[in-house]
């Protein structure tokens, strides 16, 4: 029998491609559902998930809701009171040993499904409705009985879909587009008993704290292990985040503006307000604000543009710029930052917002009302003549297949191309940042 975990966790993120306005009928989870002024809601009789007994299994389902399994129980939702397994997945055993939900665009009667083990077997569901138990060895091929826990890992954060299975110091890749499994010994991820992708980051979670760790390395983050009961849970007397800092920050429906908009080369895109960001395509698992210097090493505080190009990412904050190779994660060329004026050809700052579209070498630079461009397949870099725009200060811009959005104050502006937006003397109508980008309400 598998050992109980206390604490809870956090989940997964999926590489979409999506069109503008953003979909606004899928469920979310908000700051507020993740809230720690109140106690978590219990129930007589069942389980209470603050208790420090921990979890199975987490996962997410294919409308992006978490579970957290233990014994015969599962909580829906990072609040909800428990209740039985069998309630939501019938057929299922009263304990299960790993769950997770698959990711496979090339398998299109696999992907999305959920995967539910418990001993030598496997059970598949899509959505509540059961496909078939099978053997472990039937559906995973050298995958071992009587797992600790799986976890999915997209293409892009591994080398192709695959999915990622624990027992007890082992770690077994198993390869979806081959069928074929690596064996791995990585200290980082050692005796987990639960794990969770959410919002692409993993988490392997042992007794009651959790670890972050690379799943193309297995190396744990710094500052790991935490306690679980701290995060995405409502345990009385818990919680984290620093108080002092103006919450409008951490709240992406305030009417506060963003600082910059980018979408990259895998189709990753990031709202940037102040020292954090937002992760949009992921929108489905939910939405959390993250520190910006945990995804981009040595990056702080509120940046002034951001672009994609030749799979780098490029930040200049100040006078300064900063380049990251952007693949699972996000790594700092060494030697960086530099001056712009050295790497882009920029005198001086004052940078308001850059964009690049898909493409193209070109880079646009708006500073007031004015906008430039600079060829980076170019040696020297030179900021060239340009045009005047109709706004007379935009606060972030970005360009992808869909055209080029303007991001000012609380509204943004959509440009067909950079020839439009070259010639119109009177800016587009406006359109809510909250609502068609973040998902709110209003």
């Amino acid at each position: 029998m598998k050992l109980l975990l206390g604490g809870l966790c956090l989940c997964w993120a999926v590489v979409l491609s999506f069109s503008y306005p953003w979909m606004k009928h899928l469920p979310n989870i908000t700051e507020d559902e993740l809230s720690q002024e109140h106690g978590h809601p219990s129930r007589a009789g069942f389980p209470n998930r603050c208790d420090g007994l921990g979890f199975d299994a987490i996962t997410l389902d294919e409308q992006g809701v978490a579970y957290f399994f233990r014994d015969a129980f599962l909580w829906k939702g990072f609040r909800a009171a428990a209740e039985f397994i069998n309630k939501t997945w019938p057929g299922l055993p009263d304990h299960i040993d790993a769950a997770f939900r698959m990711h496979h665009k090339n398998s299109p009667e696999q992907h999305d499904r959920m995967f539910f083990f418990k001993g030598n077997h496997v059970w598949q569901y899509n959505g509540n409705k059961s496909e078939g138990q099978f053997l472990i060895q039937d559906k995973f091929h050298e995958v071992p009985d009587n797992l600790g826990a799986a976890v999915e890992c997209p293409q892009g954060e591994c080398q192709h879909d695959s999915v990622l299975f624990f027992k007890g110091d082992t770690t077994y890749l198993f390869d979806l587009s081959t069928n074929t499994v690596k064996v791995r010994t990585w200290t980082g991820t050692h005796q987990c008993t639960a794990a969770m992708r959410w919002i692409d980051r993993h988490y392997c979670f042992q007794g009651s704290n959790f670890t972050r760790f690379n799943p193309h390395t297995g190396q744990a983050f710094e500052n790991y292990p935490k306690d679980a009961r701290n995060y995405f849970m409502r345990c009385e007397g818990r919680g984290h985040g620093n108080k002092t800092v103006d919450p409008s920050i951490y709240n992406r429906c305030s009417n506060r503006s963003f600082d910059e908009f980018n979408e990259d080369e895998l189709g990753r895109v990031y709202a940037f307000r102040a020292h954090v960001y937002f992760r949009l395509d992921s929108k489905k698992d939910g939405w959390h604000p993250w520190q910006i210097h945990s995804t981009w090493p040595s990056l702080h505080g509120k940046i002034d543009g951001v672009f994609t190009w030749n799979k780098k990412m490029y930040f200049i904050q100040g006078s300064q710029l900063f380049i990251y190779k952007a693949e699972a994660q996000y790594t700092l060329i060494e030697g960086y930052p530099k001056p712009i004026t050295e790497e882009l050809g920029i005198s001086g700052a004052g940078v308001d917002a850059t964009f690049i579209c898909p493409g193209t070498s070109l880079l646009y630079v708006i500073r007031g009302n004015q906008v430039q461009s600079v060829n980076l397949e170019q040696t020297p870099r030179v900021l060239g003549n340009g045009f005047q725009i109709a706004h007379s200060h935009v606060d972030g811009a970005m360009c992808n297949t869909e055209g080029i959005f303007i991001f000012v104050g609380t509204n943004y502006y959509k440009y067909s191309s950079t020839k439009e937006f070259a010639a119109r003397t009177e800016t587009p109508d406006p359109h809510s940042i909250s609502v068609d980008f973040m998902s709110c309400v209003h």
